[in-house]
């Protein structure tokens, strides 16, 4: 059950993510949507700490509602983001001068923050890379922490 639990995190975290791009692209107001993911995905972390994992299946039937809800919503909007999800891994994952950056930025986030910084006016292309990577990697290891933490203690 704690597997299933960390499977409607992330997938609350993907349905997040998912409303973001129809909010910030599209012409359709999705704010009901936003605000229902990020309580949804903050209980999912409570409901995970507290180790009360049958309510996990609660969240994952919202998130399966709010994806075909989102069809609805704007439809093509919804197909552009789809289609952009490969695009986005090929260009994170195939950008050979900055992967090592990236890497390195998302699994020591003070590390990034400091390239972030330190490289803002010399290679802005590298600073923004790298303060995206770090600002995942921190949210990364937040969840992971206050789930790892959640199930442990």
């Amino acid at each position: 059950m704690a597997a299933l639990g960390i499977i409607a995190l992330f997938v609350t975290g993907f349905v997040f993510v998912y409303y973001s791009y129809l909010s910030n692209h599209g012409e359709k107001d999705v704010s009901f949507f936003l605000s229902v993911c990020i309580i949804s995905l903050f209980m999912n972390l409570c409901t995970n700490d507290g180790g009360v994992f049958g309510l996990s299946v609660l969240y994952l039937v919202v998130d399966a509602v709010f994806i075909g809800v989102g069809f609805l919503v704007d439809l093509g909007e919804t197909l552009n983001f789809y289609n952009s999800i490969g695009p986005w891994f090929q260009r994170t994952f195939t950008n050979m001068k900055l992967i090592g950056w990236q890497v390195l930025s998302a699994v020591l986030f003070p590390v990034g923050i400091g390239l972030y910084f330190g490289n803002y006016k010399d290679q802005p292309e590298l600073a923004k890379e790298c303060g995206k990577a770090s600002a995942l990697g921190f949210v990364l290891c937040m969840m992971l922490l206050w789930t790892v933490l959640g199930m442990v203690l």
